[in-house]
């Protein structure tokens, strides 16, 4: 199972996991905005959309 980490905003794919993180090392890795747009993350307003393959 791998888990695609998206903005919010503009939809950009961030990242893909092959195993799950804490949201804020993902964050961290990108200084907590969106690398596309800019955007601010949030761990308190997200959404999860896994998909087996």
């Amino acid at each position: 199972m791998s888990v695609e980490i998206t903005c919010g905003k503009c939809g950009e794919k961030i990242t893909t996991m092959k195993m799950l993180k804490s949201l804020k090392d993902v964050m961290s890795s990108y200084g907590g905005k969106c690398p596309s747009c800019g955007q601010k993350l949030s761990t308190s307003e997200f959404s999860m959309d896994i998909e087996e393959k």
